[in-house]
């Protein structure tokens, strides 16, 4: 999952929020220095990553991406399962995202400070172009991938990935459904 998935999965504790969010920019056990809830948080990040690696309705998603984008699946997956998110609360109304996205905002802007460098200068971008709402048009999905695969260096416009979604949108949105679900149940111990 990309952003708005591990920040959705994080509850309503603000540094289980923060610790989330900052856990890729925090190597080894480098997150012990910080408060439990944000180490609480650190853990669910890696453990989300963990149970998508190993999910079979993820994985069904991200194999379809192979042919043209080989050893992107993965990068292109996180990216629309935040689509997904967005397409899933359009169809359920359950999670409130309009709202539920102002309140994290909220809560990474008044941890600003403590955001690691490289954090710092990427949520400003973040901030400014509102990727957490914009995952949620087919244009700012296409912007995410494009950007990803300028900073990486990847000579296939990542941007033509979401064509391979949208042929395949029914099952990605069943495939979605079914690992959010699942997910939210193996999580929820980090977050009560």
């Amino acid at each position: 999952m990309n952003y708005l998935g591990h920040l959705i999965l994080s509850g309503n504790n603000s540094e289980i929020t923060f610790g989330n969010f900052i856990a890729d920019a925090l190597k080894g056990k480098t997150y012990l220095k910080y408060s439990k809830k944000i180490q609480k948080g650190v853990i669910l990040h890696r453990k989300i990553d963990e149970l998508t690696d190993t999910n079979v309705h993820y994985l069904n998603g991200k194999r379809r991406f192979y042919k043209n984008f080989p050893k992107m699946g993965g990068v292109i997956n996180d990216i629309l399962y935040d689509h997904l998110l967005w397409r899933f609360e359009k169809k359920t109304r359950a999670i409130h995202l309009e709202c539920k996205i102002d309140h994290l905002y909220k809560i990474l802007d008044d941890n600003f400070e403590k955001m690691p460098d490289p954090v710092k200068y990427m949520y400003q971008y973040m901030r400014r172009d509102d990727w957490l709402r914009n995952y949620q048009y087919e244009e700012g999905i296409k912007k995410a991938l494009n950007g990803i695969g300028k900073r990486i260096n990847y000579s296939n416009n990542l941007e033509l990935s979401f064509e391979i979604a949208k042929s395949s949108m029914k099952s990605y949105d069943k495939e979605f459904e079914l690992f959010y679900h699942d997910i939210k149940e193996k999580t929820s111990i980090f977050v009560n």
